[in-house]
């Protein structure tokens, strides 16, 4: 079974590429859904990030995310440790799911892009996605700029990737998916033809 990941920055647009695959019906596996969702059910995860946080960062019991986020401000040191406890998680929850298609933000420089076959970036004018978090978030637009700029540039996601999808409000969304279901439909074919 080929692997596909839908990644971009934020703004992008890739969740609203992803809900149009499945209203196709294809089913995706949210990396972000998950990553909270083990956060929250995994005591490994809990007892790790206990260990690298401090006890403050279960309150209760739940995940005290101000404190979390104030760590992970910190240091880009402090973010690997984190991101070293969780993704282990979500990659062995990704493959255990069984399922083909990933939505993932940060697919490279998490390494979950060795987790799949083909990627599939959506891309966004920087204004557009400006816009978009601006709006969603109720951020300044300083603020949607400074957590763009936290995330590997626009430019080299689509370098890596292997098909792109320009998500500007204007092209035709629709065409460009299925343009893409159907090179991967063909690829698929031709693996399987071997």
């Amino acid at each position: 079974m080929l692997k596909v990941a839908v990644t971009g920055g934020i703004g992008s647009g890739k969740s609203f590429v992803c809900h149009s695959l499945e209203r196709r019906g294809f089913s995706v596996y949210d990396c972000d859904a998950a990553a909270k969702r083990i956060i929250a059910s995994s005591k490994e995860v809990q007892a790790g990030l206990i260990r690298a946080v401090g006890n403050d960062v279960f309150a209760g019991g739940t995940l005290n995310k101000a404190v979390l986020a104030a760590f992970l401000l910190q240091s880009e040191a402090n973010t690997r440790v984190v991101n070293n406890i969780v993704h282990p998680a979500v990659a062995e929850d990704f493959i255990g799911s069984g399922l083909a298609w990933m939505e993932c933000a940060i697919l490279f420089s998490s390494g979950f892009d060795r987790l799949v076959d083909k990627v599939v970036c959506v891309t966004a004018p920087l204004e557009v996605r400006l816009a978009r978090i601006v709006s969603r978030d109720g951020i300044s637009k300083d603020k949607a700029l400074e957590w763009i700029n936290k995330q590997m540039k626009q430019e080299r996601v689509v370098e890596l990737s292997d098909y792109v999808i320009n998500n500007d409000g204007e092209a035709d969304l629709d065409e460009q998916i299925e343009r893409v279901l159907v090179e991967l439909n063909h690829t698929t074919n031709k693996l399987n033809n071997f």
